[in-house]
């Protein structure tokens, strides 16, 4: 089955699989590589030094132990694109990031290190 789930303030659709009493949870490559592009851009905020060459998994064990220490969750930095849109478009950007429960902001964000992924054929 379906889920979405917060990964240290980020949504990440995953899959759901139970064999033998055992559940699983499976994210593309994709997802992934998106959470990790996520995970390097946070950490930062929270005075850790990520580095390119840094896996998936000791960014998930930074993230754990900052959390750990803090009381609540990891969230990304706000920030304020100088981009102007058309009114039609920004109304359909915030009612597709509400949707998903973020900011435009994080949407467009987001829309931006996917396309660029598809393009290069790497993470951000």
């Amino acid at each position: 089955m379906k889920y979405n789930l917060n990964l240290f303030g980020y949504t990440v659709d995953c899959r759901l699989t139970f064999s033998d009493g055992t559940m699983h949870i499976e994210i593309t490559e994709e997802d992934q590589a998106a959470l990790r592009a996520y995970l390097l851009r946070v950490l930062v905020k929270y005075g850790r030094e990520p580095g390119s060459h840094d896996s998936l998994e000791s960014l998930i064990q930074d993230a754990i132990e900052i959390e750990k220490g803090m009381n609540g969750h990891l969230s990304e930095p706000k920030l304020k694109l100088p981009y102007e849109f058309q009114p039609e478009i920004k109304e359909k950007l915030i009612e597709a990031a509400e949707l998903q429960d973020m900011s435009a902001t994080q949407l467009l964000i987001r829309l931006i290190e996917r396309k660029h992924q598809s393009v290069f054929g790497k993470e951000v």
